[in-house]
């Protein structure tokens, strides 16, 4: 998977989360495991920067638990069609 489209799809889900809450459904993600994501997202940006030497990139991957919850929500957003693959 390119970084470019890992971070779409991490941006994805967390706005689908965010637009459950504002339903009044159950967020899909605690804070905690949000803000593991977003770590997940700057590492990838900072991978992107082209000014960033390779010492200066950040290397993180969100954990399997958490990496499930986010192929399932994937799957789930995929399936209602709210984004394409």
């Amino acid at each position: 998977m390119n970084i470019v489209n890992r971070l779409e799809d991490l941006y994805n889900i967390l706005q689908y989360c965010s637009d459950q809450q504002q339903v009044g459904r159950p967020a899909c993600f605690s804070t905690l495991e949000r803000i593991l994501i977003n770590q997940e997202r700057g590492s990838l940006l900072s991978q992107l920067n082209q000014e960033n030497q390779e010492p200066d990139k950040r290397h993180y991957k969100c954990p399997p638990k958490i990496e499930s919850k986010i192929r399932f929500i994937i799957q789930k957003t995929i399936d209602i069609n709210l984004i394409t693959q």
